[in-house]
């Protein structure tokens, strides 16, 4: 990595440029930093996928009522070259989510790739309202907003964590708390919700796969996200089968049109009505971008990691 100057991006027809003010440096970001994952398609990537700024630009087709509209980013640099780590930004016009009044350019940073997989996770396959919803990995970047959008469904909220994280859960909306590293986790899980679980937006579905499915109510549904504990798990094939469990592994980079729209549009009402708590863990000046990306690659970042960008 290394920080240049290139020429400000024009606005195709249907995009918006954008003026970043806040970038945000996310695990995701890491991960397509030094796996590839778009290394043989450029010849220059700027990174990062989530930010806040200001439209300054518009191409054809965008409603000149857009310029001067504070905006949160989604997904700026999946399968793109430029991310949030640069002060311009073009981006398609339904990637930059008006930010409500309220709301600071921060908070928007904080939203994109975790509070979108947070709502998918959760809500992706239907209301929750009256169900119990265990959240897996609840006090990471992802699990503290699916707490939050769980529990502002109407879901009873089963958080799933470390012991020194599990009392702020609590105080997101966290009905139960679970160690993972309590003595028989199947057990703790059962008792934490005595009338079973209806749904899991999972962090980690080896463990889920391993411990939790005797929690799981028939019909219930696990939503995964990510299973970087392992991988490769052993599916229990005969387990999930005769309680006609489903398991919908998902990225939201590969979201259908109709989902992206709905997570997007959910999250926005969510932060507009002051409904999602945000928690920062570092912050850093545009000239420390590098720091930032070495600090999050580290783990040393309970939160989000935000970039000032002038």
């Amino acid at each position: 990595m290394q920080v240049e100057r290139m020429a400000a991006p024009e606005p195709a027809a249907d995009e918006v440029l954008v003026e970043v003010k806040v970038s945000a440096v996310n695990p995701t970001d890491i991960k397509r930093r030094t796996t590839g994952r778009e290394l043989d398609r450029f010849d220059r990537i700027i990174p990062n996928n989530d930010g806040a700024g200001i439209v300054v630009g518009i191409g054809e087709g965008v409603s000149a009522g857009r310029l001067g509209e504070h905006v949160w980013l989604f997904g700026a640099q999946a399968g793109r070259s430029h991310g949030t780590a640069s002060n311009m930004l073009a981006i398609a016009s339904h990637q930059a989510i008006e930010l409500p009044k309220s709301a600071s350019f921060a908070d928007g940073a904080c939203l994109g790739v975790p509070a979108v997989t947070a709502w998918h996770g959760v809500l992706g396959n239907g209301p929750v309202a009256g169900k119990t919803v265990l959240v897996t990995g609840a006090s990471g970047r992802v699990g503290r907003y699916a707490v939050q959008i769980a529990h502002h469904a109407g879901a009873k909220v089963i958080a799933l964590a470390r012991t020194a994280k599990l009392e702020a859960l609590e105080g997101l909306g966290a009905a139960a708390t679970v160690d993972y590293a309590g003595p028989d986790l199947s057990d703790l899980l059962s008792a934490a919700a005595p009338g079973g679980i209806d749904r899991v937006c999972d962090a980690t579905l080896a463990l889920t796969l391993e411990h939790a499915l005797p929690a799981l109510n028939p019909r219930a549904i696990i939503a995964a996200y990510a299973s970087d504990m392992d991988p490769t798990p052993t599916l229990p094939f005969g387990k999930l089968l005769y309680k006609n469990i489903a398991l919908t592994p998902f990225s939201i980079f590969a979201l259908s049109n109709a989902q992206r729209e709905a997570a997007l549009t959910g999250v926005a009402h969510l932060l507009g009505s002051g409904e999602l708590r945000h928690h920062v863990g570092a912050r850093f000046e545009f000239d420390q971008m590098i720091e930032a990306h070495d600090t999050v690659e580290s783990g040393h970042v309970d939160g989000a990691c935000l970039v000032s960008v002038k």
